[in-house]
């Protein structure tokens, strides 16, 4: 009785739900579209990089599909598939089987490496010696990755004050320049040299000039003016310069 079980069931067929065929092409798989309507197949994309995905992962060498050829569903995971409004399940753009009769159908979980299958949370006395040595790390000012908000703000104000700084000295020089410029015609320059009182006043010597001056000072005292680049500066550069006299 046994004997005869075993083959009644090698003879017994799948029902034919379909007058059309479509077989699989993938290797140690049988489906065909004329037994079962629950899988639906499908054609190799026209993307050559994603149709040699397909090659590649149904095992199939020095193979050329056709327009005929087909994959049915049952190698494709549900997330690859998108369902019409008609019913129609079709495979999303860049969608690559991956379930065979060789993985048992199934996919392997991704394998965590020894990195992250470490435990999260470490010991107190790690965490401490950690905190230690992050502290005691110094890392050089004139790299890139040192720079943070603070010290950025700072290099920004020393960079204006270094920019105060030289115009205050820029105006020194300019007040330094005027003072040495008023000096050289003063009285008390020339009198060391007669030959120096010679060629400013014409007159003979120093004494010489001394005495005319002590004559007419009293004369010219309220009529003198001071010439300097700090009275033009002030005046408007569209205007001649003015002589100012001194009271």
């Amino acid at each position: 009785m046994s004997v005869f079980k075993i083959k009644e069931k090698r003879l017994t067929y799948q029902r034919q739900e379909k007058k059309t065929s479509l077989h699989c092409c993938v290797p140690q798989c049988a489906n065909s579209s004329r037994y079962n309507s629950e899988i639906s197949f499908h054609r190799f994309p026209v993307d050559p990089e994603v149709r040699a995905q397909w090659l590649i992962k149904i095992r199939r060498d020095n193979f050329s599909p056709t327009q005929n050829t087909r994959l049915c569903s049952r190698h494709f995971q549900t997330g690859d598939f998108v369902v019409t409004d008609g019913g129609q399940r079709r495979l999303n753009k860049g969608a690559v089987p991956s379930l065979f009769a060789w993985n048992d159908y199934t996919v392997p979980a991704l394998r965590l490496n020894v990195w992250e299958r470490r435990p999260r949370c470490p010991s107190p006395d790690l965490a401490a010696s950690d905190s230690n040595s992050e502290m005691q790390v110094q890392i050089a000012p004139d790299h890139d990755y040192s720079v943070t908000p603070t010290t950025s703000v700072m290099a920004d104000e020393l960079a204006n004050e270094n920019e105060a700084l030289k115009r205050r000295i820029q105006g020194l020089q300019n007040q330094l320049e005027t003072l040495q410029l008023q000096s050289r015609f003063g009285l008390q320059r020339p009198a060391g040299s007669d030959e120096d009182v010679r060629f400013y006043t014409r007159f003979a010597s120093y004494k010489h000039f001394q005495a005319f001056w002590q004559l007419v000072e009293p004369a010219v005292k309220t009529k003198m003016v001071q010439i300097t680049s700090a009275s033009a500066s002030s005046t408007n550069s569209n205007e001649p310069t003015q002589l100012r006299a001194t009271a």
